[in-house]
């Protein structure tokens, strides 16, 4: 906690800081509106800094805030060669990080950053002032269209070259751009519910489909689907099947629709899918002032829709059966008898109903429509609630703000929520165990249990429902490989705040149903008093549903000495609650386990001196069995010994010869054969030898001496060859030297 908070203190007493400050002093006192921005982004460790008063883009290396570094003064001003004419709201990195697009009601822009070089790797070598290249997307027609609005800006997850961007009007218009021709839209679709309206559309927006709810308000890509090819389709095609992605878009009035972009040279036109239908039903659709949409990357799908007045909606997308289609799906089956009865509705009915009715479909199926299924709502708390006291006018929290949705770096099931009342972070801990049922095929009958999800209230900028508004300028996450994920927050004053984002894990509700030891582990008997660990017990009693946020409102907000002790009496009651009560509670747990374990202890104490007296009558028993068993072998060898004495008594007793006895017989007789013929051949040798030893001698006494060097010769002759080898190895010596001398080799 010290760290992050020198994190908080080093970022707001920085140079860039301050003047970012003074420059937008003005901006931040007359900021009353109720939409929260994204004015920062991170990439890395890369802190970037959107500055409206100079239209510049601000970088901060956030390795500077050590302590020890002499750099936390370091910036650089990233400057566009053609600065926004519009008041920049949002922030929007691409994949690869190498273009960041501001956007905001009346354009948008995108920065290619430049490349990083030198000793502390910064922007071309490290120049104060960098000039970025920049361009505009769909300058004429936000010039030609003054009344469009633009409402949200995302990049496009299927550019192979990451430089298409999405834009969604106020008009119903999906438009996509590639920033290499940022004046021509590469696909447009027509969010609208009829076609008839849509030239009209174009130019001026319909306020009677504003006021209904009937605009599109946000959207979020979904996993990419594969479309294939149509039986019987007459268009010539090389591809039997195209992928698409999914745009997932909600309306005002809480209506989900879908539409299908494609980035090839030649897009498919799919048709809108939608209004999907939400189970179970309800009366309000599930609020009527729905302001954002979400699409976590889990599997199944898990869709997060949120309204004005805090409620979030947590769906999870599943296919839809037949006998609940649509009539705009069966209308546009890819079936060939729908072309075939359209051609007779043609002949009979003439051009009139042709023009309504027959159009020519897509040459590709259309995918299948969608059920979304309510798994759980939540709603969240703007304002804090504070305990009336007596006298005190009780006001009602009416309070309503759009809310933004923020998908979390580090876990695919965890978001963030940022409006004009603060930040809330969201974990939904019931994704893991369906995303495990619908991958395991073992336990397809046993549903995963509910779990609710877990809200932490992170920061409150409208403390009191009587308090002026104070939307979040920008939130980002840094990842950090000593404190961890630090969540970075940007005020309405201009002012940072950073907070770790702690281990929000999740409780299992049913730890039957996620068995952690599958196959050869064996199971603890303490697991027949209790399925769940211990550990997650006390972790799930001590799981906060209420927190104290960190309260920083406005500069112009005043509060009442009442209103502060409201305040300090929330906060004293939550830590009661939330923290004291559920101690004790697990402590409670604590000291029942412990006393269980006691008495098991004795016990199992009691269990091992019954065994160990089990142990000694066992030793004793064997040991009598042991000399039991050597009595019972002498015994058995001495009858062995006596029968095999009286076997041979009665085999000697025989009148006749047995056949082992006739054939020993044979191979003695065998024997006695080859002994007298080895002492003929042995006989035959000896007189051989004789024969050649008088040879030998013979031969001796006919041969003449052979002349010898006498023993005085032979030692003149040893002298005078040892003085010529001494003589020759001098020589050799000598000449070894003059070639050294004369460097020849």
């Amino acid at each position: 906690m010290a760290e992050v908070n020198k994190w908080r203190t080093s970022l707001n007493e920085s140079s860039f800081s301050k003047k970012i400050r003074e420059n937008n002093a003005r901006e931040s006192q007359k900021n009353c509106q109720l939409e929260s921005k994204g004015l920062i982004a991170v990439n890395d460790n890369d802190l970037f800094i959107w500055d409206n008063a100079s239209c510049h883009l601000i970088n901060y290396n956030l390795q500077n805030l050590n302590e020890f570094s002499e750099r936390k003064s370091r910036f650089q001003v990233l400057l566009c060669t053609d600065s926004p004419r519009f008041t920049v709201d949002w922030l929007v990195w691409n994949i690869t990080k190498t273009h960041l697009a501001l956007w905001g009601q009346l354009g948008v822009t995108v920065i290619e950053l430049p490349q990083k070089c030198g000793k502390f790797a910064e922007f071309l070598g490290g120049k104060d002032n960098v000039a970025c290249k920049n361009v505009t997307i769909g300058e004429y027609y936000f010039s030609t269209h003054q009344n469009v609005r633009l409402l949200q800006v995302s990049w496009h997850p299927g550019s192979t070259t990451d430089t298409h961007v999405v834009l969604l009007t106020s008009d119903n218009l999906v438009s996509i751009y590639d920033i290499m021709d940022p004046d021509r839209s590469v696909q447009t679709v027509f969010l609208g519910d009829s076609e008839v309206s849509y030239s009209l559309s174009l130019s001026h927006p319909s306020p009677i489909s504003g006021a209904l709810g009937d605009c599109v308000m946000s959207f979020d890509f979904g996993p990419s689907e594969v479309v294939e090819k149509k039986s019987g389709s007459y268009r010539a095609s090389k591809m039997d099947t195209r992928t698409v992605w999914p745009v997932y878009c909600v309306r005002g009035n809480g209506d989900v629709i879908i539409a299908y972009t494609d980035l090839s040279h030649s897009p498919l036109k799919l048709p809108v899918q939608g209004p999907l239908l939400m189970k179970p039903p309800a009366e309000d659709n599930y609020g009527t002032d729905a302001c954002s949409i979400l699409c976590l990357q889990t599997t199944p799908t898990v869709v997060v829709i949120t309204t004005c007045d805090g409620r979030l909606h947590h769906c999870v997308l599943l296919p839809k059966d037949l006998s609940e289609m649509t009539l705009q799906k069966i209308l546009r089956s890819p079936d060939l008898f729908y072309y075939q009865t359209l051609r007779i509705v043609e002949a009979c009915f003439g051009g009139f109903f042709h023009q309504f009715l027959f159009q020519e479909p897509c040459a590709y199926r259309c995918p299948d429509e969608k059920l979304m299924y309510v798994n759980e709502s939540v709603e969240l708390e703007l304002s804090l609630t504070t305990p009336s006291l007596q006298g005190a006018q009780s006001l009602d929290d009416i309070f309503t703000c759009p809310l933004r949705l923020i998908k979390d770096i580090s876990s695919p099931d965890k978001y963030h929520c940022v409006h004009a009342a603060g930040v809330h972070t969201v974990v939904l801990p019931w994704v893991n165990n369906l995303q495990r049922f619908c991958l395991d095929e073992e336990d397809e009958d046993m549903l995963p249990s509910h779990q609710q999800s877990i809200v932490e209230h992170l920061i409150c900028t409208k403390p009191l429902p009587n308090s002026p508004p104070s939307p979040v300028l920008g939130l980002s996450q840094v990842k950090d490989t000593t404190i961890g994920t630090i969540l970075i927050a940007l005020t309405s004053d201009y002012d940072f705040q950073c907070l770790r984002l702690g281990d929000m894990r999740y409780i299992t509700a049913d730890s039957g149903l996620q068995s952690t030891s599958r196959g050869q582990a064996i199971p603890s008997p303490l697991r027949k008093i209790s399925r769940e660990p211990f550990d997650e017990r006390i972790r799930k009693i001590l799981q906060k549903k209420t927190s104290n946020p960190l309260l920083k409102s406005g500069s112009n907000t005043q509060m009442s000495q009442q209103e502060c002790f409201q305040l300090l009496s929330r906060a004293t009651q939550v830590f009661r609650e939330e923290y004291i009560q559920k101690q004790d509670l697990a402590r409670q747990e604590i000291e029942r386990r412990v006393d269980m374990y006691k008495v098991q202890r004795s016990q199992q104490e009691d269990d091992i001196q019954e065994l160990q007296e089990s142990r000694n009558i066992l030793s004793n028993n064997a040991e009598q069995l042991a000399v039991s068993c050597e009595e019972c072998k002498e015994k058995s060898e001495e009858i062995l010994t006596r029968i095999e004495n009286v076997m041979r008594k009665l085999q000697a007793r025989i009148p006749f010869l047995s056949e082992a006895e006739r054939s020993m017989k044979r191979e003695l007789e065998n024997i006695e054969d080859r002994l007298e013929t080895y002492q003929r051949s042995l006989k035959q040798l000896e007189v051989k030898r004789e024969y050649q030893e008088r040879q030998i001698k013979q031969s001796r006494k006919c041969n003449q001496p052979s002349p010898v060097i006498k023993g005085k010769q032979m030692s003149q002759l040893k002298d005078v060859l040892k003085q010529e080898g001494d003589e020759l190895e001098n020589l050799m010596r000598k000449l070894n030297q003059l070639k050294m001398d004369a460097n020849v080799r």
